[in-house]
């Protein structure tokens, strides 16, 4: 595709059924990792009256054969093209179809559709990969069974597998191993899958409540055999409360999980045969951090439960992604909270949620949960669609009550199973267990941005009561619903009243009685624990906030009062100057915090100082070195003021054993924010208790941690702690994405550093953790990336030209983070312009870049 051709763009007012289905299908591979030739058996059928040609999806395929009902059909009866093969007249509404082609595996750099990873060949399908292996109606809503032989030198591929289950197995002839898999279950083409090579088989099982036997196979590369117990662990807890909370039962008597090293997404749901990346599979104590446990654990049940929502019921068209994306999502939050600390994993979400979506929504790529249009569809796999759609499910759930909501989830399940449908199936499903319709909750699918709620108050004489009027400012033209779970508070954090406000529209009212008759103001936290995804502006003072911070019973709402109490100080500090006076409430909840009997993970992310993306993004000021200025003078001064409070935190978690305990867990995370603030000391060097606590780790949290903090604060130890590390790691791959990670994610004038490491003889452009470890830590480096002079944007905008040439989709990806260029001081703005017009110059750019580029130029 050259810059020149303008790509088609996908409208979902255009959408319409398919003209024809493939209800059934037989393919056969014969593997070869140079040449691989693959034929697909169809039975064909027309979807109407009237007979039309029937367009199969190709590309970057060596046409080989076409044969109708077994008959070569004729070249001046089909024509084929890049983008696929039409079959002009086929013969009747119902027929046989036979297409063979030959693909290259090996040089399938975009890592869609079959390619090559290590000794492995496999497949990733999801959206439009399945065209680059074989010739298909290559669309959700066209759903088929399966049969697939694969046949292949066993010498090279000792392990053969699909989906469903293993129906036959033929010893060797002439050289070749026969496998067949069958899986019993319709599913579209993205759903299909392929792995083939030498694996090593782990093995468990998992007892369902209807007392089936279910074989349970995690696949990996050999050496890693021992660092699935984990996985597995993760899987049977997600299998069982999948059955406890939604009474689903999975549905075949084998799952299998295969580790991946060169993988565009974190995984993969593929029916019955999962794939992952493997940083998401492999874990022990030694080599992986408690944030990695953490999210094998959620990404595994993620996939997991996409066996429901997702596989048994799938979409009908691709502008319908968060129809599954986003409920998953909100069933793996869910599900995490119940395994973990339901606080801490909401604070976590929400973070998340405002430091990448909430920009997503204020930037060029903003766009509504159910897209109006695409060019390519890999660039819509974004937080928008899950994250923010998660959120959609979190509200109706809260709207419904848990328990109503799992009756709406049943009902959507079973009504819909088997069939590709709409997020409209989903919410009438949801408005029937309601027993009512939910007013705006549409809208929610199709307005762009994300809300700013308003609150207004006054004094209501005669009555007595506060009144607090919520207005949402943003687009009238689409009213929407809120939850709005709210506190009252007196002067002294006394909890006066707390409820849960539906608000159906534009405007809410809310009234308090006075506290004990007074006219004493009541302090209001509105949208607790962030009960509907908005921004809410509100002109509460510090000291409200202050009360908030230290009382709000609440622990998601505390920790966002302190939070905002935070964000107070610095933007009074940018203001007038005085920031070490306006410190002085922060210093005092920090103080007050030591006395509480906190959750230590909690108590961790309470006294964690916000990071300087946070700052930004939040105040939307963008003057990086300024406001890291005073944020590194807060936490010296926060480091100075409570040295013994801190040391003394560091000494009583200083001892931890390396298990997978909420206990242990904690003392690991709390250690660690003591040593970061001991290490900030404006006084006293404390780089030794770091170096120690690198050496002498038994977990990689506090191994890595060291090492991320020893660089950040330029520790003249720097260069023997990075090259210690490398030295003891060198032979995990894993483990040294974070090794690279570690040496450009913070600081100014980074650039040195990631051209000496891309030189590095582990670091690999093919490889997307790599780039990812690399080049995406670097471009979310503000200090760095938007650097005054745009020297980041210029080293970035050369890796995404190479990047074009060898995975489009990873290349768009890290495009995605020039979005922010737009608000930067300078000549950023302009700087980032023209080296975003040199990538769309590129004679070959490929959609995915075109599509995102072309988005960003726009809004410079």
């Amino acid at each position: 595709m050259t810059s020149s051709s303008p790509s088609p763009v996908h409208k979902i007012e255009d959408y319409s059924p398919c003209l024809w289905f493939t209800p059934k299908v037989h393919l056969r591979f014969d593997l070869d990792p140079h040449l691989t030739v693959v034929r697909a058996d169809y039975e064909v059928k027309s979807n109407g009256n009237q007979i039309s040609p029937l367009f199969l999806n190709g590309e970057n395929l060596e046409f080989l054969s076409l044969r109708v009902n077994g008959k070569v059909v004729d070249p001046s009866e089909y024509k084929i093209t890049d983008l696929g093969l039409e079959l002009i007249q086929p013969p009747s509404e119902v027929f046989q179809l036979t297409v063979e082609n030959r693909i290259c595996p090996n040089q399938n750099t975009s890592l869609e559709g079959l390619y090559q990873s290590g000794s492995m060949l496999c497949t990733q399908n999801e959206p439009e990969g399945f065209r680059k292996i074989v010739y298909s109606i290559d669309r959700p809503d066209n759903m088929m069974q399966f049969t697939v032989t694969i046949a292949g030198d066993p010498s090279y591929f000792p392990v053969m597998l699909s989906n469903g289950n293993l129906k036959e197995e033929h010893p060797p002839v002439s050289g070749k191993r026969e496998v067949v898999w069958e899986d019993p279950f319709p599913k579209p083409t993205y759903l299909f899958a392929l792995v083939a090579g030498e694996l090593i088989e782990t093995k468990d099982e998992f007892v369902t409540k209807s007392g089936r036997i279910v074989t349970l196979k995690i696949f990996v590369e050999k050496g890693n055999e021992e660092k699935v117990s984990f996985a597995f662990e993760s899987l049977k807890q997600a299998m069982k409360w999948d059955e406890d909370t939604f009474g689903l039962e999975y549905d075949l008597d084998l799952f299998m999980i295969v580790a991946v090293e060169d993988f565009n997404m974190g995984a993969m749901e593929n029916k019955g045969l999962n794939l992952f990346n493997a940083k998401l599979v492999l874990a022990d104590k030694k080599s992986a951090t408690d944030e990695t446990f953490e999210s094998i654990m959620a990404v595994i049940g993620h996939e997991y439960f996409h066996n429901w929502t997702g596989n048994r019921v799938t979409l009908r068209n691709w502008f319908n992604l968060t129809l599954k994306e986003g409920l998953t999502v909100f069933r793996d939050q869910w599900f995490t909270e119940d395994m973990t600390d339901p606080a801490v994993k909401r604070i976590k979400d929400i973070l998340f949620l405002k430091e990448h979506q909430f920009p997503e929504d204020q930037g060029p790529m903003a766009h509504p949960i159910i897209p109006k249009s695409y060019t390519e569809m890999n660039n819509f796999y974004t937080v928008t669609v899950y994250e923010k759609g998660a959120e959609v499910i979190r509200l109706v759930s809260q709207i419904l009550g848990r328990d109503v909501f799992k009756k709406g989830l049943q009902d959507y399940l079973t009504r819909f199973d088997g069939q590709g449908v709409t997020f409209e199936e989903f919410i009438s499903s949801m408005e029937r267990a309601h027993g009512k319709p939910i007013p705006y909750l549409r809208n929610w699918y199709h307005r762009s941005g994300t809300p700013i709620v308003q609150v207004e108050e006054s004094f209501d004489q005669n009555n007595q009561e506060w009144v607090y009027t919520l207005n949402d400012k943003s687009d009238g033209n689409l009213p929407l619903v809120f939850v709005n779970s709210y506190a009252a508070f007196d002067s002294k954090g006394t909890l006066i009243t707390e409820d849960k406000r539906i608000q159906e529209g534009t405007e809410d009212q809310i009234r308090i009685k006075t506290p004990n008759d007074s006219k004493s103001k009541p302090i209001v936290s509105f949208f607790r624990g962030l009960s509907s995804p908005i921004l809410l502006k509100s002109e509460m003072t510090k000291e409200e906030i202050r009360i908030l911070a230290e009382h709000e019973p609440d622990g998601v709402s505390r920790f966002f009062s302190f939070q905002n109490l935070i964000f107070l100080w610095m933007s009074h500090a940018l203001k007038d100057g005085s920031k070490k006076e306006n410190l002085t409430d922060v210093l005092e909840i920090i103080q007050s915090s030591f006395k509480k009997d906190w959750d230590k993970t909690y108590f961790s992310f309470y006294l964690t100082f916000p990071s300087l993306n946070q700052f930004c993004e939040h105040l939307q000021f963008f003057d990086y070195k300024q406001v890291e200025s005073l944020r590194k003078f807060a936490i010296q001064t926060i480091a100075e003021t409570f040295t013994k409070e801190f040391q003394f935190l560091y000494e009583e978690n200083r001892k931890t054993i390396p298990k997978q305990s909420k206990e242990e867990i904690g003392k690991r995370k709390l250690k660690n924010t003591a040593l970061y603030y001991l290490l900030h000391h404006p006084k006293i060097s404390f780089e030794s208790l770091a170096i120690s606590q690198q050496r002498e780790a038994k977990h990689m949290s506090e191994e890595i941690f060291a090492l991320r903090s020893l660089i950040e604060i330029g520790s003249k130890e720097k260069e023997q702690v990075i090259s210690l590390f490398y030295d003891k790691w060198k032979q995990d791959a894993l483990v040294l994405d974070v090794w690279f990670a570690a040496q450009v994610a913070t600081g100014e004038n980074r650039i040195s550093d990631l051209e000496r490491l891309e030189k590095h003889s582990k670091f690999n452009l093919k490889n997307p953790n790599k780039v990812r470890s690399l080049y995406f830590s670097f471009a979310r480096n503000p200090l760095s990336f938007h650097e005054t002079e745009g020297k980041g944007y210029v080293v970035i905008a050369e890796r995404i030209k190479q990047l074009n040439g060898i995975n489009p989709q990873i290349a768009a990806g890290l495009t995605k983070l020039f979005s922010q260029s737009s608000k930067q001081i300078g000549n950023l703005p302009m700087i980032a312009k023209r080296e975003l017009e040199g990538i769309q110059n590129l004679p070959q750019i490929s959609k995915d870049l075109g599509e995102v580029v072309g988005k960003i130029i726009k809004s410079l």
